[in-house]
This record gives structure tokens, C-alpha cells and sequence, in this order.
């Protein structure tokens, strides 16, 4: 019996096939449903991760997807994961019931997404049982990448960048607007691309205005999504994502002040997937 697990975001899709006590991890690109077309989902499976899983048998995939969030979509994959794997039985869930059981197993709390895009959930230790939506990289995503480049763009043209970082903003990434509105208008991923200027932030992130910056767009996350959760302070609110560990002593200093007790920050939720499937 092999199970093959897959955790896919925007940017990238980490996998774990687990075989006979063995765990072998594997990377292909992002499969979100609704950036890429069926036809390139399964010609990333057939040409990125098939040929390393030549020779192994594949008996049960349970796939955990950003953008698997309606029937259609699950269908879809799942048809998708079928003609790829036939004769395997392939399960597709939403990533935050991945991101819910790799934080909490089988304890209840809220669950919280920050990398390329954001999300969010209360989880009562089974299932998924409260989710405000994002929104999406035009209407929401609150705390994401994406959302700060957005900011960190916006706020550049608006010329509220102090000069000293608008010089270095310039020296690191081409702020031809030209260029940024053929990146966001003519590109299939378009959120990826402003949340790569996002980076930026990080490296600069003890200047008192990306600090100021971080802290608005983090209080933003927590004021509008987190405490709009029934009994939100009755729970340990977790975070899974590049962006919330990167940033957790702010989301720690934040969550503080409003009363919420922080759980854990989980760079990559793969780990503990395999962990808890392992059980």
C-alpha cells in the first residue's frame, strides 16, 4: 500500500509518497485550478513528477489544493490525477483542510494560510466548520504576498515611499509601470508576480515604513478575518506559509494585543501531513 500526498499552493506543489515506512518528497510547480488549465495540470504530472515515481506503485492519492474549493474544481482534479495514475483512488480536498490538519491533528482551532495568497478557517478538529473567503488576489487575500506587493507597488506611485527605499526599490526590480501592468494584465499568474515584489519587505523590514507597512496589513488580516470567527479567543490561531513565519513576531506581538493566543507557525505543512496520515 502506497499513499502519494500532495500539498499544492500557487507558487508550488510539495509531494510525499509514503511506501512501506518510507517517506520520498518530490517538487513540481503550483496546480491551482484556477490559473492553470487541466491540460497543463497533467502535463506537469506527466512530464515533472511522474518520471520520478517510475517504478513505484501509486495506490491512493490524496491531493490538498489551493483553488480546490468547489465541486467543479475537485471533479476536475481528480479526473485529472485518475488518467495520470490510472488504477490509483485519488481523494481532492481544499488546502485548508490540509493546512487545518497539519497544524492541529485532531484538536480544534483557527487555521490561517499566508504565503502567495491568504486564507483562512475555523477547524473543530474533523472537519472545516466556519471559513470567511478570501476574496482572491483582486478583492482580498489579506496578509499575503500578494497583497503586499500590491501595497509596496501602489504605494511607490503614490509617492509615499520614503526616498531612500524608493531608490533601492528601483536598484531591485524594474518599476517600469509599462513592465508592471504587462506583468499583472498580460500574465496567466499575475499574483505571483506582484507577490515576487513582496520579497522586498523582508529585506528591509527593519526600516521604520515597511515595518509600519507590515504591521497595518497584518492588523488588516487579524481585525477583518481572525476575530470575525465565532468565539475566535476560545482558540489557538496557527499560521502555515512562507509569510507567517517569516513575520511571527509581529502576528505574535498583534494577536497578543487583541487577546488571542498564538499556536504554532508551520513554514511547509508536509511534515506534519505525513505525520498525521501516518497515525
Amino acid at each position: 500500500m502506497s499513499l502519494l500526498i500532495a500539498d499544492s499552493g500557487s507558487t508550488k506543489t510539495d509531494w510525499a509518497l509514503i511506501s512501506n515506512h518510507s517517506v520520498k518528497q518530490y517538487k513540481t510547480e503550483g496546480l491551482n485550478p484556477y490559473f492553470h488549465s487541466s491540460k497543463s495540470i497533467e502535463k506537469v504530472l506527466k512530464n515533472d513528477l511522474k518520471p520520478d515515481l517510475e517504478g513505484k506503485n501509486v495506490n491512493h492519492i490524496l491531493f490538498y489544493g489551493s483553488g480546490c474549493d468547489s465541486e467543479p474544481k475537485i471533479t476536475s482534479m481528480t479526473n485529472i490525477l485518475k488518467r495520470v495514475f490510472p488504477g490509483a483512488e485519488a481523494s481532492v480536498h481544499e488546502d485548508l483542510l490540509g493546512a487545518a490538519r497539519a497544524c492541529c491533528f485532531d484538536k480544534p482551532g483557527i487555521v490561517c494560510i499566508l504565503g502567495t495568497g491568504s486564507n483562512s478557517c475555523r477547524y473543530d478538529g474533523t472537519r472545516i466548520v466556519q471559513q470567511i473567503p478570501s476574496l482572491g488576489f483582486i478583492l482580498g487575500d489579506e496578509g499575503s504576498a500578494g497583497y503586499f506587493g500590491q501595497k509596496l507597488i501602489n504605494h511607490y506611485y503614490r509617492n509615499e515611499i520614503p526616498s531612500d527605499l524608493a531608490r533601492k526599490l528601483e536598484w531591485y526590480y524594474d518599476m517600469d509601470l509599462d513592465s508592471i501592468f504587462d506583468g499583472i494584465y498580460n500574465n496567466d499568474q499575475s499574483s505571483r508576480f506582484v507577490a515576487f515584489y513582496s520579497s522586498f519587505l523582508g529585506e528591509h523590514n527593519d526600516h521604520h515604513f515597511i515595518r509600519e507597512m507590515l504591521c497595518n496589513g497584518f492588523e488588516n488580516f487579524i481585525s477583518r478575518i481572525v476575530l470575525q470567527y465565532q468565539d475566535a479567543r476560545s482558540y489557538k490561531v496557527n499560521f502555515i506559509g512562507s509569510l507567517g513565519c517569516a513575520y511571527q513576531a509581529i502576528l505574535k506581538e498583534l494577536l497578543t494585543k487583541h487577546l488571542l493566543t498564538p499556536g504554532v507557525f508551520i513554514k511547509s505543512p508536509m511534515d506534519r501531513l505525513v505525520e498525521f496520515h501516518n497515525q
